[in-house]
């Protein structure tokens, strides 16, 4: 199996996990919270924010700039 396989794969499976928990949050409410109140709680720190920002500036020098 190629390293671009490996790659494709993990990303399949992240992504197949974070709907997983979607579903889990929607059916069960007071359990398990959802991706929107996760994401909100943790922006209210500085520090995410700065990493968010930088983790999207990679991402578009990486993707956008060639």
């Amino acid at each position: 199996m190629s390293d671009r396989a490996v790659i494709i794969i993990g990303f399949a499976v992240l992504l197949a996990a974070v709907l997983g928990a979607l579903m889990v949050a929607r059916l069960r409410r007071a359990s398990v919270a959802s991706l929107a109140d996760t994401v909100a709680y943790a922006m209210s720190y500085r520090a995410v924010r700065i990493v968010a920002v930088l983790g999207w500036a990679w991402l578009g020098w990486h993707f956008l700039a060639r």
